[in-house]
């Protein structure tokens, strides 16, 4: 497992787990900071990842944009687990900004999100 002051990323059943630190204000530089820890931490080996965003108070419009744009470099695809109401709506500005074809979605659940990742993490 990898935490910093942003972020805990971690591997389990082939699935890469990134859950943001409660109190998280996601400024670029922050998602910059995030994006990098994972793909070291990655080791250059593509996963689908569970994203738990619901750490995030506020997150501005570049670091969303670098997200959506170049921070999805080695992801099969992409599960949300927003938990609250203001995470889910940011999720939803990333989904709509986001730029390549990789499948994405919002889950409600845990297990609904890694089930929906499953069929990509092989």
């Amino acid at each position: 497992m990898y935490e910093d002051e942003y972020a805990r990323i971690w591997i389990e059943n082939d699935i890469l787990f990134l859950e943001y630190q409660h109190g998280l204000e996601l400024t670029q530089k922050v998602a910059r900071v995030v994006v990098n820890s994972r793909i070291t931490y990655q080791q250059n080996r593509e996963y689908a990842i569970f994203c738990d965003t619901s750490g995030i108070i506020e997150a501005d419009f570049e670091a969303l944009t670098y997200l959506a744009l170049e921070g999805l470099l080695l992801i099969k695809a992409i599960a949300f687990y927003p938990k609250f109401p203001p995470n889910i709506l940011l999720t939803k500005f990333f989904l709509e900004t986001l730029q390549e074809n990789i499948p994405a979605d919002i889950f409600e659940t845990k297990n609904q999100a890694i089930n929906f990742l499953i069929p990509y993490s092989k």
